[in-house]
């Protein structure tokens, strides 16, 4: 079998293509850093991305990942630029007409950003996911996230089937005229820092001994006006809530607290009567913050999954899976055998046994972390200190645990850095999980969530991009696209394909058990008459979206869609829903 012929846009500028040094780097990607900090960035700068395809689809989503330095992508397409290229794809010029796609758009990416190593696969992606060859086969295996643009739906099982069984992400993107549909796929995709919005965990309705002691050692009544105009408004609500659990016949600290809202106002008013005037600013702050800090104590529904999963479990529960079970089971993950090596599965256990710990008492770790405050300097770093202190107990008797499993695991001690811990520690309320449904089964049957894709805006354009793919299955060419051996009327055409492609849309309705819906005209004739094409601003758009997607999975901060987004450039929307 011949080698592979490449490009390696190291070779078109040698002299742009050294590292930059770190300072360098902070100050191009300073706006990026401050959304995923140190770690997603380097996270992106060792990732290695692999496209199969490289229409305009492609080289906007690559562009996207490109820019903020992605580390190395490899485009594998045989396609030569046309000129339908050159009009929708910013990344060919008319020069190019005739020349392998896969090396200009490399060469055009390469020009972006010196830090991103591209190289040009030139051949079928058929021949490269048929081939059995290594140098073939470690495209895929080796690769961070692989992407699909515009491929036939037999090569999108094949491969979906391929990076399943990896555990490797997936994201399969197609468009077509104002339209476009981006599916995610991967098993399991775990996320430690999710940024998810969350009140602060500041446990005010159920402090810890230190907050406890730190707050009876401030007497209210003995401060003047100016000192009593600087108290942190936690320090203000604690001994508020003291007042309210007395009144109550309870004790803050020893019975759990948790005032409905339609009593807040009691708390309300026991805050009032405490301030020196109705305006004093820290006053204020708490009455305004009373609603966040006067329920109990409670471990987000997302978090009580993870710990409750069997990855987590004490007890090995082997699944027993082999290539069958995920070739057949939508739900098929990474292997949950309780002995798994996998990092945030060992931490997710020594969670689990944390929170179970009588030193926890069911909380999580504390991050630390307390929001600004009305106060002076000394208050508020004296109440840093408290929360800081916490938080280092906590990580110490979560790291406890944690080495009591990589002993029994019979791993290394530095097996998770103390790095990665502290991140762990620092984001457990937000952790996530997302599994999701394979590609491969989903285009050999039907959905696996067709309850909720019914009443998803969705539906009528994933049926169409569904039997757009029968559509090619049957006649090797989409519809609205002549076969170019007979001259054919184009209006005809496509008035033609558009009642195949209504019928195999129908009729998969009714096979999928929805036989109450129907594919609207419309859509049908607009999807027909735009004869697969991609146009430029559709495909930009949708590039960015597939970019956005692919850090989140690349890094593994922020959370992705689960799993598929439609683009609706004719309405200005864009759907999710899980199919």
């Amino acid at each position: 079998m011949r080698r592979p012929l490449s490009v390696d846009s190291s070779a078109i500028s040698p002299d742009t293509k050294r590292m930059r040094p770190e300072t360098d780097k902070a100050q191009l990607y300073d706006r990026q850093l401050r959304l995923w900090h140190e770690s997603g960035q380097t996270a992106l700068e060792n990732a290695h991305v692999c496209v199969f395809g490289s229409s305009a689809l492609a080289s906007e989503s690559l562009k996207n990942l490109v820019l903020p330095g992605i580390g190395r992508f490899t485009v594998i397409d045989d396609a030569t630029v046309d000129d339908q290229d050159v009009l929708a794809n910013f990344f060919v010029q008319h020069d190019d007409a005739g020349k392998p796609r896969a090396e200009c758009i490399v060469a055009g990416l390469a020009e972006l950003n010196p830090d991103a190593r591209g190289v040009a696969v030139v051949r079928a992606p058929a021949d490269v996911l048929g081939s059995c060859e290594s140098s073939d086969t470690d495209l895929v295996s080796s690769a961070s996230l692989v992407m699909a643009c515009g491929l036939p739906d037999a090569l999108v099982h094949d491969l979906g089937l391929r990076c399943w069984q990896l555990g490797t992400p997936l994201i399969v993107a197609s468009a077509a005229g104002f339209m476009a549909s981006i599916r995610t796929v991967v098993p399991e995709h775990a996320v430690v820092e999710s940024h998810a919005d969350m009140k602060q965990d500041l446990r005010l309705s159920a402090p810890f001994p230190a907050l406890l002691s730190h707050v009876d050692g401030i007497d209210l009544n003995t401060l003047d006006p100016t000192e009593l105009g600087h108290v942190p408004y936690a320090i203000i609500i604690v001994k508020a809530l003291q007042k309210w659990a007395a009144a109550n016949n309870l004790t803050l600290g020893k019975d759990t607290i948790d005032i409905p809202y339609s009593r807040i106002r009691e708390m309300r008013d026991i805050v009032r009567a405490m301030a020196p005037a109705s305006d004093e600013e820290n006053f204020v702050e708490a009455s305004k913050n009373l609603n966040a800090n006067c329920t109990a104590y409670e471990i987000a529904f997302e978090v009580l999954q993870i710990i409750g999963d069997a990855a987590a479990s004490e007890t090995p529960t082997n699944s027993g899976s082999d290539d069958a079970d995920l070739q057949a089971s939508p739900s098929a993950s990474i292997p949950t055998d309780g002995g798994s090596k996998d990092k945030f599965w060992l931490m997710a256990k020594a969670l689990r046994r944390f929170t179970e710990s009588d030193y926890a008492e069911g909380k999580l770790p504390l991050s630390g972390a307390i929001p600004d405050m009305k106060a002076d300097t000394k208050s508020y770093i004296a109440l840093q200190r408290i929360y800081k202190q916490k938080a280092d107990e906590d990580k110490a008797e979560f790291s406890k645990h944690i080495h009591e499993i990589l002993d029994a695991a019979g791993l290394p001690q530095d097996y998770v850095s103390q790095a990665e811990i502290d991140t762990y520690c620092k984001n457990a309320r937000r952790l996530r999980l997302l599994r999701f449904t394979p590609i491969h089964t989903e285009l050999k049957g039907k959905p696996s969530n067709i309850d909720e894709l019914a009443f998803s805006e969705a539906l009528h354009h994933y049926v169409l991009f569904r039997s757009s793919g029968i559509f090619f299955e049957k006649h090797r060419r989409y519809p609205g696209v002549p076969d170019g051996v007979k001259h054919v009327d184009l209006d005809d055409l496509v008035a033609a394909d558009a009642v195949e492609l209504e019928t195999i849309g129908n009729g998969l309705l009714v096979s999928w058990g929805i036989a109450d819906q129907t594919v609207p005209d419309g859509l049908v004739a607009e999807f027909a008459r735009s004869g697969h094409d991609e146009l430029h601003n559709i495909a930009s758009l949708s590039g960015g979206v597939i970019a956005q997607e692919a850090i989140k999975l690349v890094t593994h901060q922020y959370v992705p869609a689960n799993n598929m987004c439609i683009v609706d450039g004719a309405a200005t929307k864009i759907h999710v829903a899980r199919v």
